[in-house]
C-alpha cells in the first residue's frame, strides 16, 4: 500500500482536469494541470527521510545568473526547466540539493537598458529580477537560492575573491586596445569575427576601444587547465563541447581584462574607485556568494564550506568559454576547488536562429504558460529537445506533442490509475 501511495503522490489527481481550449488548429481535449498561484513549487518527498547520510556532500546545481538587460525569454526558461528536472531527480535519490539561480545585474549594457527605459539602474534591476522570480513561480521551479549580484553579500564576496587573486600575483594593470562587443561585454579576437567586425553571436559590429584596465593572468594557467581536462574529461559535457574547450586552450590563452574604466554601474575595484570589476569576474562569484547565509557576515571561505564545489553548472553553449576556461583559472588562482562538471546545452531556435534578447526574436514563456499550462510547457521542451543539442520550436508541433503525449497517452493512463485506485 505504501508503494502505491508514493506513486500516486507524483500524480496528485486533484491538480489536473480535462479541458477544451479554443484554437484555430482545432485542438483535441487537452490535459491541463490546474495552476494555483498561491502555492509554491511542489517537492516530491517519495525518498526515505533517512536516506541521506548525515555528512554527505550536497548536490549543488546552478543555472547561469541571467542578465537583466531585458525580461526573461524562453532560452532562459529552458535552462531553468532542465535544471529543475535534474534537481527534482536528485531529491528523489535522497540527496540534499542546493539549486541556485539568480540575476546578473551589473555592466554597461544594464545601464544603457535602464536609460533607454527612462529608469535608473537599481530600479531597472529590481523590476527585471522580479520578473524572473515571477516566471520561475509560473513554471513551478523549485530553486533553493536566488542570488542577485547587487546584493551586498555578493559584493563583499567578490572583493574578497579579487583580493586573494591579487595577492597571488595574478592581477596587473595595462592598456587594452581592441574590438569590443557590448552585448557580450567582451573584447574579441579579430579572427573570430564575421565580416565588418560583427560578433558571431549577436551579429552586430564590435566597436574599437582603448582602455587602461586591470588584467587577470589567464595565460599562466594554460598548462594547469590542459592537465585538468586530460585527467577529468567529464569536466565539460557533452563530449563535443569538451573538444571545443580543448581547442580554445591549445590555440593559446591570452590574459583578459577584469575591470572597466568607462563603466560606472558595477562593483568598484578594491583601492581604485576609478575602475569597476568586469561583469563576468563579478557574476561567476554568484555561485559561491549564493551559499552565504543571509544572516551571517559575508565570508568567502565560510560560503565555500557551505556547499562548494558545485556538482553541476548548467549553461547555454554561448557562455561555455567563461565557465570552462576563465572560471576554473580564477578558482585555481584563489586556491579554491573547481566545479565537478560544466554542461553546455544547445540553443533554442526560432526560424532557424538562436533566440535571444539582443537579437529581438524571443519567445515569451509567460505567454506559453498562460496559453497551454505549466506542465505542457515543461514537458515539451524536456521531451522534444535532445539534451545538449539545439532544438526548434513551432506552435503546431508543440500542440501535436502535447495532445499526443500529455492529453492522450499520459492523461489516459493517469485517469485509469486514479479510477482503479478509487475502486
Amino acid at each position: 500500500m505504501a508503494a502505491r501511495i508514493n506513486t500516486l503522490c507524483l500524480l496528485n489527481p486533484p491538480l489536473f482536469s480535462l479541458r477544451y481550449r479554443a484554437s484555430p488548429l482545432k485542438l483535441k481535449p487537452q490535459l491541463h494541470f490546474a495552476q494555483n498561484p498561491s502555492r509554491g513549487a511542489l517537492f516530491c518527498t517519495c525518498a526515505s527521510i533517512d536516506s541521506t547520510p548525515p555528512n554527505s556532500e550536497p548536490f549543488v546545481l546552478t543555472t547561469p545568473l541571467y542578465y537583466v538587460n531585458a525580461p526573461p525569454h524562453m532560452g532562459s526558461a529552458y535552462t531553468t526547466i532542465a535544471a529543475d528536472a535534474i534537481a527534482r531527480f536528485q531529491r528523489l535519490l535522497g540527496k540534499k540539493v542546493i539549486f541556485i539561480t539568480g540575476t546578473d545585474e551589473h555592466g554597461e549594457k544594464i545601464a544603457t537598458a535602464a536609460m533607454a527605459q527612462g529608469s535608473t539602474p537599481p530600479d531597472h534591476c529590481n523590476l527585471i529580477s522580479k520578473s524572473y522570480k515571477t516566471l520561475w513561480k509560473n513554471l513551478d521551479i523549485s530553486y533553493d537560492k536566488f542570488i542577485r549580484t547587487t546584493d551586498s553579500k555578493h559584493e563583499a564576496i567578490v572583493k574578497e575573491f579579487y583580493s586573494r587573486v591579487l595577492a597571488n600575483g595574478d592581477i596587473y594593470r595595462a592598456d587594452y586596445d581592441g574590438l569590443y562587443c557590448v552585448n557580450c561585454e567582451e573584447y574579441k579576437d579579430e579572427k573570430e569575427l564575421l565580416d565588418n567586425d560583427c560578433c558571431p553571436v549577436h551579429l552586430k559590429p564590435c566597436v574599437s576601444r582603448k582602455e587602461d584596465n586591470y588584467f587577470f593572468a589567464l595565460s599562466k594557467y594554460q598548462k594547469a587547465l590542459e592537465e585538468t581536462l586530460n585527467k577529468n574529461p567529464n569536466f565539460v559535457q557533452p563530449s563535443f563541447r569538451l573538444n571545443e574547450v580543448q581547442s580554445w586552450i591549445k590555440s593559446g590563452l591570452r590574459d583578459f581584462s577584469i575591470s572597466r574604466a568607462s563603466v560606472d554601474w558595477g562593483i568598484p575595484v578594491p583601492d581604485d574607485k576609478t575602475q569597476t570589476i568586469y561583469v563576468w569576474f563579478d557574476a561567476l562569484l554568484g555561485y559561491i556568494s549564493a551559499l552565504c547565509d543571509d544572516q551571517e557576515q559575508p565570508d568567502l571561505l565560510k560560503s565555500v564550506s557551505s556547499g562548494w564545489p558545485a556538482s553541476l553548472h548548467l549553461i547555454g553553449k554561448d557562455i561555455l568559454r567563461f565557465h570552462a576556461v576563465y572560471w576554473p583559472a580564477m578558482l585555481m588562482s584563489a586556491g579554491l576547488s573547481l566545479p565537478k562538471m560544466v554542461f553546455g546545452h544547445g540553443f533554442l531556435t526560432k526560424d532557424g536562429m538562436k533566440m535571444g534578447k539582443s537579437l529581438g526574436n524571443t519567445l515569451e514563456p509567460n505567454d506559453l504558460v498562460n496559453k497551454f499550462g505549466t506542465d505542457a510547457v515543461r514537458y515539451f521542451f524536456l521531451r522534444e529537445v535532445e539534451f545538449g543539442n539545439d532544438g526548434d520550436y513551432s506552435e503546431e508541433r508543440f500542440i501535436n506533442i502535447v495532445n499526443a503525449h500529455l492529453a492522450n497517452t499520459i492523461g489516459t493512463f493517469n485517469l485509469a490509475l486514479v479510477t482503479c485506485n478509487i475502486q
